[in-house]
């Protein structure tokens, strides 16, 4: 081929690259830079002759330099192309990539390189982390919707069933709500949900989850936690929203019932669970609410 014409092609090549507002490289077996594009130079605020001869180690902190180093072996040991997801500190911010990493061979078939194409996909993972949130949660009080808080209780299920480890629930229902909705309208009524879904969370260790399950009915989540603990927990809570002066209110009480069930070998799946403590959630009402009941 005329050299004329190879060094035209190599011009539109570059020039592809360069304006593609990909990340592209290329290194050698051992890892060295054989090439970067203009992109992956301004990415890192250094120029592209900074990373010629190079290898990640002497360019990056050592945690990125071996998760770019593994993903250049697996490709290095693939027939096609892989795609891997790499995070990387750019000033001070870290990145989210998307990157498709080759082998490359010579006109005889020779492994002599690794290729990189990579793309910033920082927003739209930030994206799908808004739109999961959104999924899962509840809207009005930002706790766990009822979806969402089944699906954890099946994990922590599995986990106290294979370990047989103590696992308890707490179902939540605030006395006579209907009533504040009638008498102060339901904009003070979401304001009391919010305020009670707030101080609730604030009684709950780490490793508790909590969900609205509908309406005024809310269920925490206890693993590791056998029914006496639960019981002194949901004592505590109960007290805290007794004692509390809802603003919404102008200061007034607002009371709940807390019914308790304990992972057994009679309640071994979560409707079960629920059930029992529906069951002693209905003995409190039934005694005069503002109180606590073990199934």
């Amino acid at each position: 081929m005329d050299s004329s014409v190879v060094k035209q092609q190599i011009a539109i090549l570059q020039a592809i690259a360069d304006h593609s507002g990909a990340v592209i490289g290329a290194k050698d077996l051992d890892g060295h830079y054989l090439y970067v594009n203009q992109q992956y130079g301004r990415l890192f605020s250094r120029p592209v002759t900074d990373f010629i001869g190079k290898t990640d180690a002497e360019l990056f902190p050592a945690e990125t330099a071996l998760q770019f180093r593994r993903a250049d072996i697996l490709a290095q040991q693939s027939a096609v192309a892989i795609s891997v997801e790499e995070r990387v500190e750019v000033d001070g911010v870290e990145k989210e990539f998307l990157s498709l990493k080759f082998p490359i061979t010579n006109q005889q078939g020779e492994l002599f390189a690794t290729g990189l194409v990579a793309a910033d996909i920082s927003k739209l993972k930030e994206l799908q982390r808004q739109l999961q949130n959104l999924a899962d949660h509840d809207p009005l009080t930002q706790c766990f919707n009822r979806r969402r808080i089944l699906e954890i209780a099946e994990l922590h299920l599995k986990k106290a069933r294979r370990y047989q480890q103590d696992f308890s629930i707490l179902l939540f229902d605030l006395d006579h709500f209907k009533q504040v909705n009638d008498q102060y309208g339901h904009a003070t009524g979401d304001q009391v949900l919010q305020g009670f879904a707030s101080k609730v969370q604030s009684e709950l260790r780490k490793p508790d989850d909590f969900g609205r399950i509908g309406g005024e009915e809310f269920i925490a989540l206890l693993p590791d936690t056998n029914a006496h603990s639960a019981v002194a927990l949901a004592e505590r809570i109960r007290v805290k929203i007794a004692d509390w002066q809802c603003p919404a209110l102008n200061g007034g009480q607002v009371t709940t019932c807390i019914g308790i069930a304990e992972f057994s070998l009679q309640l071994q799946r979560m409707d079960e669970l629920t059930a029992a403590a529906d069951h002693a959630l209905y003995q409190a009402k039934a005694q005069g609410r503002n109180c606590v009941r073990m199934y």
